[in-house]
């Protein structure tokens, strides 16, 4: 297969850091957008939740254009736009503006290069291999990132988050020339002999990825502004947030070992469990231990809730439609969660974040529950 190829999955996997920009840089971006154009939370809200929304409705329009259009130019189109959006993006000080931008930027740009990601590697042979270099690329992204450009938004403002991204979305253009055309597999259509299945388990499960990433979005937008808000300076919150963020690894880690060893109930109950208290301890004044640790104590968790909750869908899915559409819940989510925060928030309070976020976690566990409980007495 040529989707085997190494350097058919490096590219994959480049195009999947590239794909969550967006997510990756949005803490950052929050603080560049309030320090460098002086804008509000509602604003902020509004520019980040643009981008991300871009990105959903981007893996949504691929289910329709994935087997079609050539992968090649899909890729080229998407890390161009990336680069020029970026770039006009750096320098915009309008509102309407820099949220249109914004959007374009997630639609045709990162949700594109995304859904490219995921076509290789599903049409690989080791999918599950292959989508674990891309999850550890995308961390490993993520805490470069943090690490890096919270200094260069303080100097340089917006310009100072997005520019650098998309000088590194042009470093991976050479990459295109190792993605292929197109799909090498051919579409299997389902049976009509096959016995029906209830898609409804499924759809209940994607709801519930939606909710939980909506709180999870919330938090996460605003986690370094609430890390300045407790005392620290923007550079060492963001270095306690990298340090969280390559702690939290260890989350996906372990569910990938403790997976099909007892069930979702229990680990799943127990994770949000974790995670509701987490997010009540992320306010206050922080030291930079107390910050790094309580950040820690929450992405582990994140990650390791995560899997499970995808195996849900994915395992109650008779025809593989609805189990697509996990990046849109995803994605969806953490664009809702800073929009419902922004539009709550009042003064220079940012508890409205802590209290979107434990609202997604409880509305989850309650789905969740609710559902896990029922399957588990008619299977008895």
């Amino acid at each position: 297969m040529a989707t085997d190829k190494p350097t058919t999955i490096a590219a994959a996997v480049a195009l999947s850091c590239i794909g969550v920009f967006g997510i990756l840089a949005a803490p950052i971006l929050v603080q560049a957008l309030a320090g460098g154009l002086g804008l509000g939370p509602d604003a902020i809200g509004q520019i980040v939740s643009a981008e991300i929304f871009g990105g959903a409705f981007a893996s949504i329009a691929a289910t329709i254009w994935i087997r079609s259009l050539n992968w090649r130019l899909a890729a080229v189109i998407a890390i161009l736009v990336v680069v020029v959006i970026n770039v006009l993006s750096g320098f915009q000080t309008d509102t309407t503006a820099l949220t249109a931008l914004r959007f374009v930027a997630g639609f045709f740009g990162q949700g594109t290069a995304f859904a490219v990601a995921i076509g290789i590697i599903n049409d690989s042979s080791n999918h599950d291999r292959n989508f674990a270099f891309s999850i550890a690329a995308q961390v490993s992204t993520g805490v470069l990132t943090l690490l890096v450009l919270p200094p260069l938004a303080q100097d340089y403002g917006v310009a100072g988050v997005l520019v650098p991204l998309a000088v590194l979305a042009g470093a991976c253009l050479p990459l295109v020339l190792w993605v292929p055309a197109g799909s090498t597999k051919e579409l299997q259509s389902a049976s009509s002999d096959a016995p029906r299945q209830s898609n409804a388990p499924a759809i209940v499960a994607l709801i519930c990825l939606l909710v939980w990433c909506t709180g999870l979005g919330g938090v996460w937008a605003f986690l370094l502004t609430i890390g300045e808000a407790g005392g620290l300076a923007a550079t060492t919150a963001g270095q306690a947030v990298a340090t969280s963020t390559a702690i939290g690894v260890s989350g996906a880690l372990f569910a990938s070992w403790l997976a099909g060893k007892g069930g979702r109930l229990v680990p799943v109950s127990l994770a949000l469990l974790v995670q509701i208290v987490a997010i009540m301890f992320l306010q206050g004044e922080f030291s930079f231990l107390r910050f790094a640790a309580t950040a820690a104590l929450f992405q582990t968790f994140w990650n390791f809730t995560g899997p499970y909750l995808m195996g849900a869908i994915a395992g109650n899915d008779a025809t593989g439609r609805i189990s697509v559409l996990i990046p849109a819940a995803q994605t969806g989510g953490f664009a809702l969660g800073p929009f419902i925060a922004g539009q709550l928030m009042t003064g220079e309070s940012l508890l409205a974040a802590n209290y979107v976020g434990v609202a997604g976690c409880v509305a989850a566990l309650a789905i969740f529950l609710s559902t896990a409980l029922r399957s588990q007495r008619a299977a008895t």
